[in-house]
């Protein structure tokens, strides 16, 4: 991950990264998967004890296949609610299906844009996909 200092904090790759301080928030990646299958997605977090700005936040979850493919979303509820313990997000499955044809490349992220509040510390500890049996 491409970081700014003033926004992010974190050089080993199995220590999470923290969000030392943004008003926009945009964690995004991409991967490969398999056509037919149906995946979950999400992110396992927490917040600092100092973290700030999450109060009544709205965070999105958006995912899509390929780059001009349509955003599935879910609305989260606010972050705020989280603790030191690092958590799965959301709590409810978010899952898609890639159909048996067309593009199989999954674009997915984490997004806070719309309050433009300053907020901080919240830790990301690893995005994941799984495959749903």
């Amino acid at each position: 991950m491409k970081q700014n200092r003033r926004q992010w904090n974190g050089t080993r790759s199995n220590d999470p990264v923290e969000l030392v301080q943004v008003c926009w928030l945009e964690v995004t990646g991409s991967v490969e998967v398999k056509r037919g299958k149906k995946y979950q997605i999400g992110f396992k977090i927490s917040l600092k004890a100092d973290a700030f700005g999450w109060s009544g936040c709205p965070v999105f979850m958006m995912a899509k296949l390929g780059k001009k493919g349509k955003y599935t979303w879910r609305k989260m509820k606010p972050l705020d609610h989280l603790g030191k313990e690092a958590a799965e997000i959301p709590d409810e499955k978010f899952e898609i299906l890639v159909p048996e044809q067309g593009e199989n490349q999954l674009y997915f992220g984490l997004y806070e844009v719309w309050n433009g509040k300053w907020k901080g510390g919240l830790l990301i500890h690893h995005a994941f996909i799984r495959e749903v049996k």
